[in-house]
């Protein structure tokens, strides 16, 4: 088991895959930043409307009726922070990292290879579903830390003075743990798939489409006391409040983010047990 960690970590140290992400994740919290820049400047009215394309409008009123209030300060580091996540951002990137990491290996034959030397299936899956869990840890990470880093010289120090720092951590935290329960979802999909692009496809999918599936449960279910949108991932990370958490909603995210892992996990090693190695 231990060889086959260190091979794992040692293929997540050589990938350019993960600092090809955290580039464009850079990259899109400097468009969001400087989207919300033009914003403001647009809505203070010292730029025109419409200008680079962009026309804002509040609550559906035009720009007038608004008042001068800064939409910075409405927004915030937070606000960022959770279109970057709640908004599927870095979800997306994520989906893309982890499929390259999975499925690479049946392709080239390391897979085949490993399984052809004697080593256990359930542990050539759980070395792989560890550094999986790892590099999403890294990643997010990394790509919480680079939002926050990134806003200073658009934010300004006084918005920035006025963060709740320990509900970004809570938040932060949240996020996290949403990102690996869903990093071993697409974990399972690349196992299944087994094919770089279905791979990608069905996970973006995942992320992007199966809230609007559980939408449509909650309206065919709308007498239940629980709703299928707050026992599905996604739809906990994409409503995950920035403040004023509630401990209930603490505690069923952990508790949904584990269950849906661990689901995850036995389908994958099961079918991983089962299935032709090619």
């Amino acid at each position: 088991m231990n060889n086959l960690l260190q091979a794992e970590f040692y293929k997540l140290r050589k990938s350019k895959a993960g600092l090809i992400g955290l580039l464009t994740v850079a990259f899109l919290a400097l468009l969001l930043y400087a989207s919300l820049v033009m914003i403001d400047k647009i809505s203070q009215g010292e730029m025109a409307n419409g200008s680079a394309g962009i026309m804002v409008y509040q609550n559906g009123n035009s720009l007038e009726e608004n008042g001068d209030e800064s939409i910075r300060e409405q927004v915030g580091v937070t606000g960022v922070l959770r279109q970057m996540f709640g908004g599927h951002f870095v979800g997306i990137i994520l989906a893309v990292l982890v499929s390259i990491f999975v499925i690479q290996e049946f392709s080239n034959g390391t897979i085949k290879n490993l399984v052809g030397k004697g080593y256990a299936r359930t542990k050539i899956f759980l070395a792989k579903m560890l550094a999986a869990i790892v590099l999403t840890l890294i990643f997010e990470t990394i790509a919480l830390l680079v939002t926050v880093c990134l806003g200073v010289p658009f934010m300004g120090g006084e918005i920035y003075a006025a963060t709740v720092w320990s509900d970004v951590a809570v938040y932060a935290a949240l996020q996290l743990l949403f990102g690996v329960a869903i990093a071993v979802i697409f974990l399972l999909v690349g196992e299944l798939t087994r094919n770089l692009a279905a791979g990608i496809a069905v996970s973006i999918g995942v992320l992007m489409f199966s809230t609007t599936l559980t939408a449509g449960l909650d309206l065919i279910f709308h007498g239940w006391k629980g709703k299928p949108s707050d026992y599905w991932i996604l739809d906990l990370m994409s409503g995950c409040p920035v403040t004023d958490f509630s401990s209930e909603f603490i505690m069923r995210s952990v508790l949904v983010s584990v269950v849906w892992l661990l689901l995850a996990a036995v389908l994958g090693a099961l079918h991983f047990q089962k299935a032709d190695v090619k």
